[in-house]
């Protein structure tokens, strides 16, 4: 009886091995394709880290909810680079490259991106940047922003500043790192195009609550307008205390968020800031579709940053694996995706937007996308002007 027992145990035992090997792994064992994010989940910018990270799980969850890309479900790791810390920036990074093996980063600030692009360089992981704005970001191998970089929108500041305002004048403001750094040289650069002199330029450091030298200088200066390279929560701490410093010239930027809003209250009154044009309202049918999911899922109403790391997922990685998958390729491994991606930059392949219309990315990894120029009025913004051929035209 035990030898009979035995035989069956053993008998099972090769059965099960041999269907081990020769059945095909159902879908759900399939491997996960992995999405690496590094945002700034703490410290003065978290207000970016929360809306890029809900466009991105958005895009995630809806592709799983339909089965996945062939059977591949996908998951999203989050490092937090603390509010443009390169250093955090690089400790993420090797922790989703070395430890979690994955193929893509979605990424976000000009310093932590710069820090890690070598990085993905080695490891041949694709980079997508949806959020800094630094001019270094551009030929970057592996590298490509679907955001429009400060020097593609920094010069239209200086447009509305010299044609609008008629500032013969202006003081720069800006954050003292690369993204800081690329608006107040853009505006620069524009300016003597422009006819117009830059009398002062004051660096800060990210997340400084206390401006009072910097504005003291400014306002000695007596410029007709004041340019700001700044982001975050920082903008609503500037305007209020340049308001209450006695700077009464027009203030122009290229950010503005709810949360420097709140914190700027009535100062922000009148800011007006040229930045990529997304609208919510807008009737396009991609556009209609993001909108609802998000406030469904999120109850609020997306920007433009929750919508580019949206497009991260759902316009451009969804495609890219889909076709990886179709020729019978493996998506997770190593530099799967960024071939993918060269292919098809090669190709002049147009990836679908939120925006309207397609985005087209280009080979030095820039991109082409609405713009305008917007004013705060109450406590929102107000489209004043819409950038057609590298002008600003009224609405």
């Amino acid at each position: 009886m035990k030898q009979t027992r035995l035989w069956t145990w053993t008998c099972l035992g090769v059965f099960a091995a041999w269907a081990a090997v020769a059945s095909p792994l159902p879908v759900e064992a399939q491997e996960t394709v992995k999405i690496g994010m590094i945002l700034a989940m703490t410290g003065p910018g978290a207000f970016y880290g929360q809306v890029m990270s809900r466009g991105a799980q958005l895009a995630v969850d809806q592709i799983n909810k339909a089965g996945g890309i062939g059977g591949r479900r996908l998951q999203i790791l989050i490092e937090d680079h603390k509010s443009g810390d390169a250093d955090a920036g690089v400790t993420g990074a090797r922790k989703l490259l070395d430890v979690d093996k994955v193929p893509v980063i979605l990424t976000s600030y000009s310093a932590p991106t710069l820090a890690i692009q070598p990085l993905a360089v080695e490891k041949k992981v694709l980079l997508l940047n949806g959020g800094g704005v630094g001019s270094v970001l551009v030929g970057k191998a592996t590298l490509y922003n679907t955001r429009m970089l400060s020097s593609q929108t920094a010069p239209f500041v200086v447009q509305w500043a010299t044609g609008r305002v008629k500032a013969k004048r202006v003081a720069t403001l800006f954050w003292n790192d690369a993204a800081g750094q690329g608006v107040n040289a853009a505006i620069k650069e524009t300016c003597s195009k422009f006819g117009c002199q830059v009398m002062a330029e004051e660096p800060h450091d990210i997340g400084a609550k206390n401006y009072s030298a910097q504005l003291a200088r400014i306002k000695a200066a007596r410029p007709d307008a004041l340019a700001l390279g700044t982001f975050g929560d920082d903008v609503g701490y500037i305007l209020t205390q340049a308001r209450a410093y006695g700077i009464t010239a027009p203030i122009l930027g290229v950010e503005w968020t709810p949360n420097a809003q709140k914190i700027g209250g009535k100062a922000m009154e009148g800011y007006t800031i040229a930045v990529d044009r997304f609208d919510p309202a807008s009737g396009d049918a991609k556009t209609k579709a993001f909108v609802d999911a998000y406030k469904a899922a999120y109850g609020d109403v997306p920007e433009f940053y929750a919508a580019n790391y949206y497009e991260h997922v759902e316009y451009i990685l969804r495609p890219l694996l889909k076709r990886i998958v179709d020729r019978g390729g493996d998506p997770a491994k190593a530099g799967e995706i960024l071939g993918e991606m060269e292919r098809a930059l090669s190709a002049k392949f147009k990836f679908g937007s939120v925006y309207g219309g397609d985005m087209q990315i280009h080979p030095d990894g820039t991109v082409s996308k609405p713009l305008g120029v917007y004013e705060v009025k109450g406590d929102a913004l107000t489209l004043v002007g819409r950038i057609v051929e590298g002008k600003i035209e009224s609405k």
